[in-house]
């Protein structure tokens, strides 16, 4: 696996642009960090609006990316542009003193995950496999309450009114079991950032 993260990028671009759905959440994971402390300097350091800016980050990116992944030369500017611009529109909201789910909620709640494309060489197929054994590992380590909210929120990227409806619990405990949920699943999936880099 190479060293050079720019070049690991677009590896990974390449995969999910030729349909290997599983891409996104490895470049998630690398560039999160960043984004996070991107959403963090325009939030005004505000930790509820910066997490909400993160959720809606990743999930605009899902829906995005594949489609530009071909295109991209530098990922993370790419990604830091769209982040940008997402925290701008939750600031504009905010200023309307609007509060409104996810635009992507309604489209992507019924959508299931895509079946993975079969990698090219046998190297990539060992490695999706490995990488789908970890996620599966993590989400399935998690405590009942936390693993719940995390499969509605980070695998049917549910908003919060619709986790809250559907375990009976008020939107600020969703908001509070989905944060400690990211800290374990960041924790366990830690491998997936640090390998590429060593």
């Amino acid at each position: 696996m190479t060293s050079d993260p720019r070049s690991y990028d677009r590896k990974l671009l390449d995969a999910l642009s030729n349909g290997d759905s599983s891409a996104f959440w490895q470049i998630w994971i690398r560039h999160e960090p960043h984004l996070g402390a991107v959403c963090s300097r325009h939030m005004r350091r505000v930790r509820h609006d910066a997490e909400d800016a993160v959720s809606r980050s990743m999930m605009t990116a899902r829906e995005r990316l594949p489609e530009y992944a071909s295109e991209i030369i530098d990922l993370e500017a790419w990604l830091t542009r769209l982040t940008s611009n997402v925290c701008l529109d939750l600031k504009k909201e905010r200023c309307r003193g609007t509060r409104r789910a996810d635009p992507l909620d309604e489209q992507i709640l019924t959508r299931r995950e895509a079946t993975l494309a079969e990698p090219l060489t046998p190297e990539d197929t060992c490695f999706a496999s490995q990488l789908r054994q970890l996620i599966s590992d993590a989400f399935s380590q998690l405590p009942p309450a936390l693993g719940a909210v995390a499969q509605l929120r980070f695998l049917n990227e549910a908003s919060y009114a619709t986790i809250a409806e559907n375990l009976s619990i008020t939107e600020t405990a969703a908001r509070k079991r989905v944060q400690k949920a990211r800290v374990v699943l960041r924790r366990q999936l830690a491998p997936l950032v640090n390998a590429p880099r060593e």
